[in-house]
Order: structure tokens, then C-alpha cells, then sequence
């Protein structure tokens, strides 16, 4: 087995049992979380987060404000969270999985009101998308990468990973896409040194380019702006802030690309990067002046189909044709939230809140029989969603 194998597979391997083990402990810590916060004794915190969430209802959206708003009552709850009598002989663990799922309950929630909100933001994913179609021809040689390092299996695990950023709400879990991405980029690097060709302090940074330009993944601004804004200040520490900067520092490298950054470019190569930013500048000028010339809104009762047809505005980008099982999973997320707390979802399964000794030998039937039925539907739909997106 060569190199590239070897990287790929223990890559793959490494990467797949990580995300298979987080995915089953973060599930078990929600439901946990759920469960606890149906107890009487959590009545002050079930009234002060709906009170946090329902706060931000009430007014027009601010990221920077909103983030530390959001980062106060992170460190306030957490805190309460010590000294509450559920808690009272927790571990450490225990409760930084508490905080974990806090996170995750309030921003599911939270979600529309808090991701891709900024102007500023959906403005620079739509630049970038731009950018990524204009960099289609990007090759290794161009961002000076070296021939050990060029691994293309791994290549395209790493822009798996960070493409799926887009199908989770939880700053945590797109945290984790991210993470991966740059865990598998650094992993290559090291087998590479092993094999007798150690990187440099600046070799990571172009493969990590490289892979987000083929990548292309969806909003990746509102993304990673997500995760800086809304993922808890005392998580976002050592490796994780290390990644996340070095993502953030691609993108903006990519952003304002110009052909002089990269080597051994054709003039046609030069002309199609160079030209990007340059459409850019003239479409919103464009858009601008569409903006500026729109006629006012028609007066109630006016004949509006005496009206002058609206000016044609620059078509948006085109949305995706289907969803993937992790992107249905992650918004149905937030509908059991709600299902949750109007008691349909415990009227819909009743077994959902039993502990162990709470079951009786007469309950296994029914149990056998709601496990089977779940279990069919399940693989109902993510074999007929798999079939549908090949």
C-alpha cells in the first residue's frame, strides 16, 4: 500500500470513528440535557433560557451584539449549573456536557435569527462563490505545493468535512466539520514528514487553501462567522481557535486573490481571476444603481399594471436540489425541540424518558415493537434520500 493510501485510509479511519463517536455521545448528552430539564427542580432554568430566547424575538438582529449577549448568558447559566441541586454531585464532565447542550438547545433555536443575518457576510459568500468558479482551473504547482504533499484522497476527505459545516445549526457541531478538515490536512503533513520530507511552518496554509478553493463549500463567511460569533468563548481554545483562524485567513486569502499571488499562471488564467473582482465592483455598482433608480411602492388602490416593470436585479446564485440525511436530520432537530415542550413528543413515544428500572416486563413488546418501526422508517428514508442524491 503506498503513502497516499496509507494517509487516506488512517485519515478516513481516524476521522469516520472520531465522528461517529462524538455524534453518539453528543446525541446521549441532548437527550440527557432534555430529560433533566424536564424535572420540576429545573423550573428557574427552563423559565430563564425561554425568557434569553424569546428576548431575541423582540428586536432587529446584530451579530456583534447578540454574540455577547449570547456569550453572558452562556457563563451565567453554566455557572448556575454548579450550584443547582441537579447538579449537585456532578462531575466535570458532567457538566461541561451540561454547557455543550446548552449551547446546542439555545442556538437551534436561535438559528434563524442569528446565522447568515449580516448583510455584510451573505455579501462575502456570494463574493467568494464568485471566486471559487473563477479559481476552477487552481492546481497544486500554482500555490507552490510540493509533490509529497499533494494526496488526493485525503484532498477530498478534508473538503467533505468542510462542506458539511453547512447542514448543521450548533456552532459545535460545524466546529467539528472544520476541525476535521484541518485534522486531516495536518495528518498528511505528518505522515509526509515521516516519510522523510518534514513541512515547514508555512506549508500547511496552501494545502489548506487548495482544499477549500476545490471545496467550494456553501456560505463558508456565514459559517465561520457563526462559529466565532455564537460557539462558547471558553471552548474555542488551543486547537480549535488555532483551525478556525487559519480557516478564516484562507478565506480572506482567497477573497482578495489577485493573480500575483500565485505562480506559473497562463495570461488567460490571470485575466479569468483578475476579472472577478473587477465584475464584482461593477455588478453592485449595478445593483446600486437599480437600487437607486426602483420606483416607490405603488399607492394602495393604484393601477400597477400601468406601472413600469421593475429593473431586472443580477440573478442569485442557484440553491441546492436536494438535502442530504444530515441536513434533515439537523433541521428536524429544532422541530422535536418543539415537540418537545409542547408534550408531543412524549405523548408520541412514551418510553422516551424511562430509566432502566422504570421498565416492566410487561413494557417489552411494546418496546420491541416501537424500536422495530422506528428503526424501518429510518432506513426507509436515508436509503431513499442516499439513491436520490447519486
Amino acid at each position: 500500500m503506498d503513502t497516499a493510501t496509507t494517509t487516506s485510509t488512517t485519515s478516513s479511519t481516524t476521522t469516520s470513528n472520531t465522528n461517529s463517536t462524538a455524534t453518539t455521545n453528543a446525541e446521549m448528552t441532548f437527550a440527557s440535557f432534555l430529560e433533566k430539564m424536564r424535572k420540576p427542580a429545573a423550573s428557574d432554568l427552563v423559565s430563564a433560557i425561554k425568557h434569553f430566547i424569546a428576548a431575541f424575538h423582540t428586536g432587529t438582529p446584530d451579530p456583534a451584539r447578540d454574540s455577547r449577549r449570547l456569550q453572558d448568558f452562556l457563563r451565567t447559566t453554566e455557572a448556575a449549573f454548579r450550584a443547582h441541586i441537579l447538579w449537585r454531585n456532578a462531575s466535570a464532565d458532567d457538566l461541561e456536557a451540561a454547557g455543550e447542550a446548552l449551547e446546542k438547545y439555545i442556538m437551534t433555536k436561535l438559528y434563524p435569527l442569528t446565522f447568515a443575518v449580516s448583510p455584510d457576510d451573505t455579501r462575502r459568500d456570494a463574493a467568494i462563490a464568485r471566486k471559487f468558479q473563477a479559481l476552477a482551473f487552481l492546481k497544486p504547482e500554482h500555490l507552490d505545493i510540493p509533490p509529497e504533499h499533494r494526496v488526493e484522497a485525503s484532498w477530498l476527505l478534508a473538503q467533505k468535512e468542510l462542506c458539511k459545516c453547512d447542514s448543521y445549526k450548533a456552532p459545535r457541531d460545524k466546529l467539528v466539520c472544520a476541525l476535521n478538515c484541518c485534522r486531516i490536512i495536518s495528518n498528511l503533513l505528518r505522515v509526509a514528514a515521516e516519510q522523510g520530507a518534514p513541512p515547514g511552518a508555512d506549508d500547511f496554509f496552501p494545502v489548506l487553501v487548495y482544499v477549500v478553493v476545490r471545496a467550494a463549500p456553501p456560505r463558508i463567511v456565514s459559517n465561520l462567522e457563526f462559529i466565532a460569533r455564537f460557539r462558547a468563548e471558553n471552548r474555542l481554545v488551543s486547537e480549535a481557535e488555532y483551525f478556525l483562524t487559519n480557516l478564516m485567513s484562507a478565506v480572506h486569502f482567497i477573497e482578495t486573490m489577485r493573480s500575483e499571488a500565485l505562480t506559473s499562471l497562463s495570461e488567460d488564467e490571470k485575466h479569468v481571476l483578475d476579472s472577478v473582482d473587477d465584475d464584482a465592483e461593477t455588478n453592485e455598482s449595478a445593483n446600486d444603481a437599480v437600487d437607486a433608480a426602483a420606483p416607490a411602492p405603488p399607492a394602495p388602490g393604484a393601477n400597477v399594471a400601468a406601472l413600469p416593470p421593475a429593473p431586472a436585479r443580477l440573478p442569485p446564485a442557484p440553491a441546492a436540489t436536494y438535502k442530504t440525511v444530515a441536513q434533515l436530520y439537523n433541521e428536524g432537530e429544532a422541530l422535536v425541540v418543539a415537540a418537545e415542550e409542547s408534550g408531543e413528543l412524549l405523548s408520541a413515544h412514551p418510553f422516551l424518558y424511562y430509566a432502566p428500572e422504570d421498565l416492566l416486563l410487561s413494557d417489552v413488546p411494546r418496546l420491541l415493537a416501537a424500536y422495530k418501526e422506528t428503526a424501518l422508517k429510518l432506513e426507509a428514508l436515508t436509503r431513499a434520500i442516499s439513491s436520490g442524491s447519486r
